[in-house]
This record gives C-alpha cells, structure tokens and sequence, in this order.
C-alpha cells in the first residue's frame, strides 16, 4: 500500500496568491479617497499612501486570513487524499 503525502509547496503557492489577492484589495479599499482625488489631478504623495494601507490592523488581518487559507486549503487536501486512499482500497478488496 503506497501512501500520498500532501504537498505542501501547493498549498503555500495557492496561499500567497489568495493573500497577494487580499493586500491588494485592501490597498484599493484604504486608498480609494486617495485615488479619486488623483483622478482629479492631485496626487497625495506616496507616504500618505502607504501610512493609511499599511495599518497594524490591516497587517494582522492578513495575516489571520493567510493562516486560514492555508489551514483550509491543507485540510481540504487532507480529506481528498483520505477519500482517494478509501476508494483505492475498495477498489484492491474487489
């Protein structure tokens, strides 16, 4: 009986992508006032930017939602795997 291991570089892939994803929706979201008012023509400096994106609170949100992405995406591997080793078995008893 062959055991699959999960691979976990798949998983910290897909996490990363999922939290890139997220900063940058949080970047849009903290910096909306200051994207309107570049679209008028004036631009906020670039420190300004970044002092209201780039909080504590937001830091600890990515975080908290990387760690859940990457519990969720290895616990759904780890039941697919079970599921596949069960039929695999059903499938050597036949």
């Amino acid at each position: 009986m062959e055991t699959t291991k999960i691979n976990h570089s798949k998983i910290i892939i897909r996490t990363l992508l999922k939290v890139l994803v997220m900063i940058v929706i949080i970047f849009i979201l903290n910096s909306w006032p200051s994207i309107m008012q570049s679209f008028k023509g004036n631009v906020p400096p670039l420190d300004y930017w970044l002092d209201h994106s780039f909080k504590p609170s937001n830091i600890i949100l990515i975080v908290g939602f990387g760690a859940y992405f990457y519990y969720s995406d290895w616990s759904k591997t780890k039941e697919a795997l079970k599921k596949e080793k069960e039929i695999n078995e059903k499938w050597d008893n036949i």
